[in-house]
């Protein structure tokens, strides 16, 4: 009798360590990117692709799929639903806003799917998402106006070229920039102008300040490389290559522009460990073991002086 116990004790461990290898193994990951054609988030997608591939190879993951949010809350809210009714039971989320794209997140949560946020927070994702990594914003703002006012102690007018209004990259980022640039009475502030991540709003923006303060305006501080390289571009077809301008992201078009010295600096946001090491958390989330709920991918600031190890 004992030995028929024991028996069947061992036959439903044996059945059980089955059930889990086979619930992994069926996991289908929605990678629901925040847009696929900027320069940043296609180095995050190509690394997500990279690392979920790898999953999938080793058999942790049944299968991943790429659904493209076009920087649009309401695409997101929409694909969540897409990726849910084509099989998907784990979320890694690159959120487009922090307020329109958190229905993502709490869909998630309802539904009892294990989601990582990444690079950007919704603002139910400490309350809600399993885990998230990205960078601090704030301390980005903080790099960009520190290396502003070294570059130029004596002060003068700047402007703030804004991501998308809401997400929560733009309110942490001018957050920083306010932080520092709002102790510094020999700086003042000429306008947050809504550019939305764009290159071209950007530039026409700069244009009229440019216009309107001429030699007052010393710096042009804009929340990504895109604008960042654009208006520095622009500024110095004006011959006006004295403002400073800086961003954030370490693309390679504005390394570039540092390495040559048309661009001073940028700060670098480093999206591939982000997605890499949120990624990394999907096998520990499966087997239901204890996560990091927040995970900080340092900036570094790029100049002429370290370029170099940034270039690839």
């Amino acid at each position: 009798m004992k030995k028929f116990v024991v028996l069947v004790l061992a036959f439903c461990m044996l059945f059980s360590l089955v059930a889990v290898a086979s619930a992994e193994s069926e996991i289908v990951v929605a990678y629901i990117a925040k847009n696929t054609v900027d320069a940043f988030h296609a180095t995050l997608n190509g690394a997500a692709e990279e690392a979920l591939d790898a999953l999938k190879e080793d058999g942790t993951i049944k299968d991943w799929q790429l659904y493209d949010g076009l920087t649009d809350p309401m695409t997101q809210v929409s694909l969540i639903e897409d990726a849910i009714n084509n099989g998907a039971n784990f979320v890694v989320f690159l959120p487009a806003e922090a307020e329109g794209s958190a229905p993502v997140v709490k869909r998630c949560a309802d539904a009892g799917i294990p989601i990582v946020v990444v690079n950007s927070k919704t603002n139910n994702t400490d309350e809600l998402a399993n885990a998230y990594v990205g960078s601090d914003d704030v301390e980005a703002g903080e790099i960009m106006a520190n290396y502003v006012i070294e570059k130029l102690p004596d002060g003068g007018k700047y402007a703030h070229m804004m991501g998308i209004v809401g997400n929560s990259a733009q309110i942490q980022r001018g957050e920083g920039i306010a932080n520092i640039m709002g102790k510094n009475d020999k700086w003042e502030s000429v306008g947050d102008f809504a550019a939305d991540w764009s290159a071209d709003k950007a530039v026409l923006f700069a244009t009229d300040v440019l216009t309107q303060y001429g030699d007052e305006l010393k710096a042009i501080i804009c929340d990504n490389d895109d604008m960042s390289s654009a208006v520095q571009a622009y500024v110095n077809s004006v011959d006006r290559k004295d403002i400073v301008c800086i961003g954030v992201d370490g693309n390679a078009g504005p390394l570039a522009m540092v390495k040559e010295g048309t661009l001073g600096a940028t700060v670098l946001q480093d999206g591939a460990a982000q997605v890499k090491t949120a990624i990394a958390l999907i096998p520990d989330i499966i087997a239901k073991k204890e996560v990091e709920k927040d995970i900080m991918v340092p900036f570094t600031l790029v100049t002429k002086d370290n370029v170099d190890e940034y270039l690839k």
